[in-house]
């Protein structure tokens, strides 16, 4: 079966999506929480085989996304 093809204007790295969302929500977001939450299957990723195996993320749903503030 054939790959499906990914325009990869549309995903971004997990720095960039950290800037983002800290852009958004105004208070820090490591690249490393990005990563986190993508492990845990609540942010969707593709790799990418062409830039070293690395996983990107769906600009749209970076920009959807919201984080809540830890209580304490």
């Amino acid at each position: 079966m054939p790959k499906k093809i990914v325009a990869l204007t549309d995903y971004i790295a997990a720095g960039d999506a950290a800037l983002l969302l800290t852009a958004k929500m105004g208070r820090p977001i490591s690249p490393k929480y990005i990563r986190k939450l993508a492990n845990r299957k609540k942010l969707p990723s593709v790799r990418v085989e062409q830039m070293g195996n690395r996983l990107l993320y769906h600009r749209g749903d970076i920009e959807a996304s919201t984080i809540r503030e830890r209580k304490g």
